[in-house]
């Protein structure tokens, strides 16, 4: 059976993690957090370095915070050899980045793909989460079954290298930006003296109502941020959509709205909290947080 690496043990990573040793994969796994890899410690082989990970794997899987960590470690690893080497990025990483490291891996002898991830945490531990693949036709073939052990909901091949992350990005834009919207009405409705909760109650009978409304909404309705996507995490994905506008010289109207927005959070102090806390900035310049 093909050996797996696995480096990046988060929230995320470790519930993959698991759900391909419950499939019967040899692992070796590294997190620069030692305190992430003890869980494994009993099934799978701990690495001291990323280096031993991609000596001991056939197949290394990536989830890490994004572009710059990913690219730091696939050069450590095309400076190691990366022949018949396959490195899958989990991240959400930089499009342009993925499609460079794929070009640099491949003429190193290996192979590079962007996987990312469309799920919470929960749905890792579960192996429920839904995947959008960028990479050669070959590659796919080769990792899908792999990684349908934690993508029960779906395994897509989209396109060529950073076709994964676009898909990602694109997904993250419209959360994150419907939860900037929701961040910006309820404190107003509530500065005018609205009752918020018939508010809500109202607007998710209408068409406006969806999954990501009564999630997110909520939260902002009634104070309680639980903790689902961190906005720094968010104020990175829509950094990376800017760059892209930016890149082809395209306006970005309303992305850069809902930038501004996330910056403010992450400057008070947020950015560690959920991205609902983009509320408690538009409370604060009210004066009603």
């Amino acid at each position: 059976m093909t050996t797996i690496g696995f480096i990046g043990l988060g929230r995320m990573g470790s519930g993959i993690c698991r759900q391909l040793l419950e499939g019967g994969y040899a692992m070796t796994v590294f997190d620069i957090n030692e305190n992430n890899t003890r869980p494994f410690a009993d099934n799978a082989a701990v690495a001291a370095t990323v280096g031993d990970v991609l000596d001991a794997s056939d197949v290394v899987f990536l989830s890490l915070p994004g572009s710059p960590q990913v690219e730091e470690v696939v050069e450590q690893f095309i400076a190691r050899g990366v022949s018949g080497k396959t490195i899958v990025d989990l991240s959400t990483s930089y499009p342009l980045s993925s499609g460079k490291l794929h070009a640099q891996v491949k003429a190193a002898g290996g192979q590079f793909a962007d996987a990312s991830l469309t799920g919470t945490p929960m749905h890792a531990e579960q192996g429920s989460l839904i995947v959008t693949f960028g990479g050669d036709e070959e590659t796919f073939a080769q990792c899908e079954p792999i990684i349908l052990t934690f993508a029960s909901r779906g395994v897509h091949h989209i396109g060529g290298p950073g076709a994964g992350n676009i898909a990602k990005l694109a997904n993250n834009y419209l959360s994150i930006m419907y939860i900037a919207l929701y961040s910006e009405i309820f404190p107003l409705a509530e500065k005018l003296g609205f009752d918020t909760g018939k508010l809500f109650e109202i607007i998710g009978n209408s068409g406006v109502n969806c999954a990501m409304y009564q999630s997110n909404a909520a939260k902002i309705v009634n104070k309680t941020y639980d903790p689902s996507f961190a906005l720094d995490l968010a104020l990175k994905d829509l950094s990376y959509v800017k760059k892209l506008f930016d890149e082809h010289q395209f306006p970005s109207f309303v992305l850069d709205g809902g930038l501004n927005l996330l910056r403010i959070g992450h400057q008070q102090g947020y950015g560690a909290n959920d991205c609902s806390e983009m509320a408690r900035v538009v409370r604060d310049m009210m004066g009603t947080e």
